[in-house]
């Protein structure tokens, strides 16, 4: 009797070791697979993310490298044209990509977080001396030379314009530097573009006495961190969206923006 209960004992005792280490393994591996670098790409352009001193700095860096540290994740962000980074996160080579639009064909492969990082503010850009004028007939701007960034969105109105051929005049490029020398040199007419990025652009090439901002504004357009959909980030997603909810309560998001915008 004495034996069969000790028996009964081990069996019971290697059976809760089992549990136990198993329970330690997978609460191990959780922290493992968390303290991982998430990879996160974003395209190179001030003052939204930009190189400095041989590393990533500008408004939204540091607003995603903030959140991430408020939820206890590192980040590693490389900088690069906008149409490597959505083929990268598309094809699952990096985590995340930001600022990105939602666009039906990019939700296909982009898992959204739920608050914008940044509001692009989008305008028309043209020579100084242009006679162009934008009275909010974005058709009635179909004869002249538009310059645009290669794969980048600028809204369904702009977007469609391009894609059934109404602008018929469009020159493609890889970045905003390049829409600024063209625009400078009279090589294009005109240029959609976000307001911060563009004037951060030509103020770095010495080309704010050459060109000007039209008015009305084309329209205000919110921008995201997303995550390639080939991995679950669902976790990842909830605890950048409460961090960066806490950030905009402290007015830390707000203190971020003005320190680059002075």
């Amino acid at each position: 009797m004495a034996k069969s209960k000790r028996v009964l004992f081990s069996r019971l005792w290697r059976t809760w070791l089992t549990w136990l280490w198993a329970l330690l393994a997978t609460g191990l591996l959780s922290q493992a697979v968390y303290a991982k670098d998430l990879v996160l790409v974003a395209a190179d352009s001030r003052p939204t993310a930009y190189m400095k001193d041989g590393k990533p700095v500008g408004i939204l860096v540091d607003l995603v490298t903030e959140a991430f540290r408020r939820s206890g994740q590192s980040v590693k962000i490389q900088l690069m044209p906008w149409a490597r980074c959505l083929a990268e996160v598309r094809d699952g080579n990096v985590d995340g990509i930001f600022s990105v639009f939602k666009l039906p064909e990019r939700e296909a492969f982009l898992a959204y977080t739920d608050i914008p990082v940044i509001t692009q503010v989008e305008v028309f850009f043209v020579h100084a001396d242009s006679r162009i004028r934008f009275n909010g007939n974005l058709a009635a701007l179909a004869n002249h030379r538009v310059g645009v960034i290669r794969d980048t969105s600028y809204g369904p109105g702009i977007d469609t314009l391009i894609k059934n051929g109404t602008w018929a005049k469009v020159t493609h490029t890889s970045s905003v530097d390049s829409l600024v020398a063209m625009l400078a040199a009279k090589r294009i007419d005109i240029s959609p573009s976000y307001r911060y990025v563009f004037l951060d652009a030509a103020k770095q090439a010495g080309s704010m006495g050459k060109i000007k901002e039209l008015t009305p504004a084309v329209e205000s357009i919110p921008s995201y961190l997303a995550f390639n959909k080939k991995r679950d980030y669902a976790q990842t997603i909830a605890e950048f969206n409460k961090a960066l909810a806490s950030m905009k309560a402290d007015k830390s998001f707000d203190a971020i923006y003005a320190k680059y915008m002075q």
